[in-house]
């Protein structure tokens, strides 16, 4: 039975680059969005609705509620992440209704029904992760 060495100092050049410390890569692009808050008003009926950030893997929108506006049932294609920046919903899905507040995240798996209603004036981002190509 052999004992591990540990008096050999650890080489991150020589670790596993796909999953150790020095994985990924200096190329590629960083998205920086600020004002995400207050892109667009509310509508008379529904929430505003704006796009933050569209590529190729994603597509994030800002949607802006009124008090007591709703997003009725409906479901997409694409799982999603529901983030709240500001405010607060109910937040309906087909076994229950989940109350969302500021740093909060629920995430979708694609085709689940749901439905939004905003219980004070709110920010909230969908972000859809879109197929690979």
């Amino acid at each position: 039975m052999s004992t591990p060495d540990t008096t050999t100092p650890r080489d991150p050049a020589n670790e596993d680059r796909e999953h150790g410390r020095r994985a990924g890569t200096d190329e590629g692009v960083a998205s920086h969005h600020t004002d995400v808050i207050g892109r667009v008003e509310p509508r008379e009926k529904r929430p505003g609705a704006s796009i933050v950030h569209e590529d190729e893997t994603t597509k994030i929108v800002a949607f802006e509620f009124g008090e007591g506006q709703e997003l009725p049932d409906h479901a997409a294609f694409h799982p999603v992440l529901i983030q709240i920046l500001r405010g607060s919903v109910d937040f309906g899905l087909p076994d229950r209704t989940i109350q969302l507040g500021p740093g909060e995240i629920l995430h979708l798996t694609p085709q689940l029904r749901h439905w939004v209603r905003a219980l004070e004036p709110t920010t909230l981002t969908v972000t859809m992760l879109l197929p690979r190509e």
